[in-house]
């Protein structure tokens, strides 16, 4: 019985290990391809991306359990509010969702060589969470980036990733663009991402994972940034501990 477990115990390692080599190699060689083609075509740009990070989780190993897409009208576009558990979070969405979409993240990922370029590239927004005017530019240029490319957005309120899975509070910054998009607002819930990529951990586990679509929600110009925050919380974090 020990032998058995330490010889799953091992694979799973190698497994990870692989993981992690491929994620760096490919991402450096779909971060240059989207770079050139974006040039050309910045939707097909994005088709490359998806289908990196579709590459990312059958090299890891893992499944993406989707709950609730009947719910989306695919020539509408959304606002998607989520939970952050970890690095894979990303390419679940993108596994998940099968719209259109950019991410808002922190301008500390454009940074990066590469990656950070390809994000760009591919109409991805940075936010400087550091200064308040900057912020606020990065929400306008997303509210038009929204609705000149015909494209969904997605936010993390929650600032960073969970170290234990559960839900933290919302910023109630992030709904500022909610405000301002015009659009329905939809929360997800990711449910085991935490389990397979850990907050202070590289190597992927083999697993699957949950994402729960919940249904769209219409925004009025009434409503304010905290009642927002607070309600968008109470959805996602009832629909993960379910």
């Amino acid at each position: 019985m020990d032998r058995q477990n330490s010889g799953i115990t091992g694979s799973s390692k190698i497994r990870g290990l692989i993981a992690v080599v491929w994620t760096i190699f490919s991402t450096t060689i779909y971060g240059l391809i989207c770079i050139v083609v974006s040039f050309f075509s910045r939707k097909t740009a994005r088709l490359f991306v998806r289908f990196w990070n579709d590459q990312i989780l059958g090299v890891a190993g893992i499944k993406v359990i989707v709950n609730g897409k009947e719910k989306l009208d695919k020539n509408k576009r959304y606002v998607f509010i989520s939970n952050h558990q970890s690095g894979l979070d990303i390419p679940i969405l993108f596994k998940g969702i099968s719209e259109n979409i950019c991410f808002i993240a922190k301008k500390e990922l454009f940074m990066i060589p590469v990656f950070g370029w390809g994000l760009y590239s591919t109409g991805h927004i940075w936010i400087d969470r550091g200064n308040a005017r900057k912020a606020h530019r990065s929400i306008e240029n997303a509210v038009k980036r929204l609705k000149k490319d015909n494209v969904s957005l997605i936010l993390f309120p929650e600032g960073t990733r969970s170290s234990d899975g559960k839900v933290a509070p919302f910023k109630q910054g992030s709904f500022s663009l909610a405000l301002k998009a015009g659009v329905s607002v939809v929360p997800v819930g990711i449910r085991g991402a935490v389990d397979l990529l850990p907050k202070k951990s590289i190597f992927v586990n083999q697993g699957t994972v949950c994402l729960d679509i919940c249904d769209p929600v219409e925004i009025t110009p009434d409503m304010s940034k905290a009642s927002l925050a607070e309600m968008f919380q109470k959805i996602i974090k009832e629909t993960v501990e379910r």
